[in-house]
Formats: structure tokens, C-alpha cells, sequence
């Protein structure tokens, strides 16, 4: 970290001075600096020709931000788990005749989606209207962690479902039963992964 420092003191000084980037970069280069330590370094100064240079706008960390997110990501993981559960266990009946615990099963999930929907559908709302009034939120580093880590598990459901269809193929397990529940877990791993890949591209400047 204490070589991080002194990188980005000696970028700054080096463009007060007015040295041009590809000479910095030059001189860094030849004290043994990695490009891409190098490029972090100027990237954290913007290409203007004010002086002082200005700085980018760094990601910002915040227990309120774990908070949040860590709670609406929470609630989204079990109502989406126990909204698989009730659509397969509908598919079951469909095809199965009714039973006691099918039935306990569904009054759970429900119990369960009754909960955590309204919550989720309340904590997306009150951020998305946060981050309208103040983008700088867009920055925060929790937010982007959680949200790759979500598009990690629905893109690992995916690909899990994709797997287990092609077994069935290939043993001779695929029915009616098993497809529809196949589709059931795609197009809501499926809807997680687009609706959070759509939100990463919302006020990014990457």
C-alpha cells in the first residue's frame, strides 16, 4: 500500500509539473513499474489540462451500503428458491396425484414469496430512487460486488439446469415433467441474470 502512495504522489507531482503521460509512463517503466500499476496510477487523474490535476471519482465503501444490498440480495436468493419450489411442486401435481405434503410445500413457499416480495420489490425501489437522486451511489463498491456475485450464482443455476437437461437427454430421463421444470429454474435464473446485467450497465462509465 505504501508503494501505492508514493506511485500516486509521484503521478501527481510528475503531471503538476506538467510532464506528458507518455513520459511518465516512460520513467516508471524504467524503475521497474508494471504497466498496469502504471496505468491505475494515471487513471486515477483526468485527461484535462487543468491545474492541479483532477482527480476520478474512486469507489466508496459504507456499512449502510453492505446493509442494504446484503439484505435485498438475501431476500431475493430465498424468495427466488421457494418460487422455484412452488412452480415445481405445481408441475408435480400436474402430472402426480395430490398429496399432503405437496400441498405443505406450496403453503410454505407462498408464506414464504408473501414475505420477501414485497420486501424485495420495496428495497429495489427505495435504492433505484437513491441512485436517480445521487449517481455518485453508483460507485459504491459493496453494490457492485453483491451484484456480480448475483449474476454469478444465476449464471452457475444456468448453467446447472443446461447440465442436467442434456443428462436427462443422454440417460433417457426427459419428459414432459422434467423439461417443464427445467424451464421453470432457466427463466427465473434466467430473469435474475438480465435484470442485474441490465442494472451493471446503469450509470457505469466503464
Amino acid at each position: 500500500m505504501a508503494n501505492r502512495d508514493e506511485l500516486s504522489l509521484f503521478v501527481r507531482d510528475a503531471l503538476v509539473a506538467g510532464k506528458s503521460r507518455p513520459d511518465i509512463t516512460g520513467a516508471l517503466i524504467e524503475a521497474g513499474w508494471s504497466e498496469s500499476e502504471i496505468r491505475e496510477a494515471l487513471g486515477a487523474w483526468a485527461e484535462t489540462p487543468f491545474t492541479p490535476p483532477v482527480p476520478r471519482p474512486v469507489q466508496t465503501v459504507s456499512a449502510r451500503d453492505f446493509f442494504i444490498y446484503a439484505l435485498t440480495f438475501g431476500v431475493l436468493l430465498i424468495g427466488a428458491i421457494n418460487l422455484v419450489i412452488v412452480l415445481q411442486v405445481l408441475v408435480d401435481m400436474l402430472f402426480e396425484d395430490d398429496s399432503y405434503v405437496a400441498i405443505e410445500r406450496i403453503r410454505f413457499g407462498v408464506s414464504v414469496l408473501i414475505v420477501t416480495a414485497p420486501l424485495y420489490l420495496w428495497l429495489t425501489l427505495r435504492e433505484r430512487r437513491k441512485l436517480a437522486h445521487d449517481p455518485a451511489l453508483y460507485r459504491s463498491a459493496i453494490r457492485k460486488w453483491l451484484t456480480y456475485i448475483a449474476l454469478l450464482l444465476a449464471a452457475a443455476t444456468l448453467l446447472g439446469d443446461l447440465i442436467a437437461t442434456i443428462y436427462a437427454l443422454l440417460t433417457g430421463d426427459f419428459t414432459l415433467q422434467f423439461m417443464a421444470k427445467a424451464v421453470i429454474v432457466s427463466l427465473v435464473a434466467g430473469g435474475i441474470f438480465l435484470f442485474y446485467a441490465n442494472a451493471m450497465r446503469q450509470g457505469e462509465p466503464e
